[in-house]
């Protein structure tokens, strides 16, 4: 895992979004304006970006895993039970299974992991060897 951007000692837990159930709350999600009330350090957490989906009108949550602190509000306030919270070794096995679309580099892949889309790539796309 990429080091962490705001705590010196990384989380213990993170929170991972199953895009197949997030719905960008119409346009405003929740989640991501809670993230953003959040502060360590004097510095807003602001780890929930949003990416444009490959089939919804509106855009999915991803968490920057380098940038959660693990506190859990966003599992809380999603009305679509689409973010859960996992052991950090847990979470960075499980994220790329559950992320359709990929925002930053910075996400983490476990060795030996599926590759995450190019982050400059077309949205939604597969890497390759595994685009059919």
């Amino acid at each position: 895992m990429a080091e962490h951007r705001i705590l010196t000692k990384p989380p213990k837990r993170l929170a991972v979004v199953h895009q197949a159930d997030c719905s960008g709350c119409a346009g405003a999600p929740a989640c991501a304006s809670y993230c953003e009330t959040v502060f360590a350090k004097k510095q807003m957490v602001d780890a929930i970006r949003t990416v444009k989906s490959p089939e919804g009108p509106f855009e999915l949550a991803f968490v920057e895993a380098d940038l959660c602190i693990g506190c859990g509000l966003c599992a809380k306030v999603c009305p679509w039970e689409a973010i859960t919270m996992h052991d950090r070794e847990e979470a960075q096995r499980i994220e790329p299974l559950l992320t359709l679309v990929a925002c930053h580099e910075s996400s983490p892949v476990p060795d030996g992991g599926p590759p995450l889309p190019d982050p400059g790539g077309e949205a939604g796309a597969l890497p390759p060897d595994e685009g059919g």
